[in-house]
């Protein structure tokens, strides 16, 4: 029998095509895959060559039908003239491509990537999916046909051999999480810069509009480190900022999951797939610096956040209402519930006071904090240490009439100066 083996690749903006993959992912793990789940930048890519089992790819949509950036490397790679046409005459695949039809270059980065896999030789398993979030299911209306699809396919060439583990089992986690007895030292939290990462400190904050003015526009100047090769850049081109969540957030969220008496204690963590785990985040930590630098707490939870949540409620009504959530024909309830009010992970907690997630889980159920990108509004030929951001503040109030500010401008605004960052520049 054939290697049961599927590597899922994924090329994602703002976090929705890794969901996606993720969730594919868990359902070949039900299916008794060995899944391996990476952005298309993260592999390598000469072994896209020599790969004898299927391959998905999930790409999202971003700017005007444009590749997202953890795709770009992996895309001018498979572009290359000198591949030969049937490079890929062994490889097996499938693409799902996330968008919107309401733009024109709709799922532009899917249809463009299925046709040079195809070019190469490759063989669809399914015909191309796109998702479409003016489907009245969003991008589910389109993905769960598909999936049903790929896996009738792919279950006639890898048979089962034994039956898929229900809906009802709780995957397994993606990390071995333990707290250990060693004492904190100066090391903890610190992190490799991310490559293309400057160092930049907050020399000024200034309101530009007027005080009773209906948007709050501000200038951020950040002096870059000197230490560092002075960048260039263009007019058009984008500062890049990763942000944190604010101290009383986190302190507010670690109180709720009852994990304030263990925040500050070191944990060590082990991933059962070093892919899972971006290399910068340290391996000896503590919640508190988690929950501050890498998951976003204040996000709108998507459907996987419900599917994994189901399984770690001790009450019966909120396992049945989770999953509604989780059911296509429950999704209009979870827009009215979760997407049209802008639900927090926060507020969704607070409403299921019997759901919280162990300890092990905490990759798996927590999105992670998503890169913001500014236009600079200075020019490098006039100061060529100096970088600065013209911000609109989000700041409006929900369905629920309660006040919400966005992440990164909140993080922004409560910047005290002379604060160090890193900052990375986009085209």
């Amino acid at each position: 029998m054939s290697e049961r083996r599927l590597l899922i690749l994924y090329g994602s903006q703002t976090g929705y095509a890794k969901d996606t993959a993720y969730r594919i992912g868990r359902q070949a793990w039900r299916r008794h895959f060995s899944v391996s789940v990476q952005s298309m930048d993260q592999v390598d890519k000469w072994s896209i060559f020599t790969t004898t089992y299927p391959v998905i790819f999930v790409c999202s949509t971003t700017g005007q039908g444009e590749e997202p950036d953890n795709m770009k490397k992996f895309w001018r790679f498979i572009l290359r003239k000198t591949i030969p046409y049937d490079a890929l005459s062994g490889l097996n695949y499938a693409v799902f491509g996330l968008g919107d039809s309401s733009y024109q270059k709709f799922n532009f980065p899917a249809k463009r990537l299925s046709r040079r896999l195809q070019q190469l030789g490759g063989t669809p398993i399914v015909d191309r999916g796109d998702g479409d979030d003016q489907h009245y299911l969003g991008l589910d209306g389109a993905l769960d046909p598909w999936l049903e699809n790929l896996w009738t396919v792919l279950l006639d060439q890898y048979p089962l051999p034994k039956p898929i583990v229900p809906e009802s089992v709780a995957p397994d986690p993606s990390c071995d999480i333990d707290y250990i007895d060693e004492q904190i030292d100066a090391s903890v939290g610190k992190t490799e810069l991310i490559p293309g990462t400057h160092l930049a400190r907050l020399v000024k904050s200034d309101r530009m509009t007027a005080p009773d003015h209906f948007q709050d526009v501000h200038l951020f100047e950040f002096e870059l480190d000197d230490s560092t090769q002075t960048p260039q850049w263009s007019p058009g081109d984008c500062a890049v900022l990763r942000p944190e969540n604010l101290d009383s957030d986190v302190n507010d969220f670690l109180q709720q999951m009852h994990w304030t008496e263990h925040a500050d204690k070191l944990l060590q963590i082990k991933p059962r797939d070093e892919s899972i785990i971006p290399k910068w985040i340290p391996r000896c930590t503590t919640l508190r610096w988690l929950f501050t630098n890498y998951f976003d707490i204040m996000a709108v939870p998507r459907r996987s956040f419900f599917e994994m949540l189901y399984y770690f409620s001790s009450s019966e009504n909120e396992k049945e209402r989770l999953h509604e959530f989780t059911t296509s024909e429950g999704q209009d309830e979870l827009q009215t519930y979760c997407m049209r009010p802008r639900r927090t992970i926060v507020e969704v907690l607070d409403d299921l006071p019997c759901s919280r997630v162990p300890l092990e889980y905490i990759f798996d159920v927590f999105p992670e904090i998503a890169d913001r990108s500014f236009s600079i509004s200075s020019a490098s030929a006039v100061t060529p240490h100096r970088v600065d951001l013209t911000v609109a503040i989000v700041n409006y109030k929900t369905l629920m009439q309660k006040p919400r500010v966005g992440v990164c401008t909140k993080w922004l605004l409560n910047m005290e100066l002379g604060r160090t960052v890193g900052l990375r520049f986009a085209k």
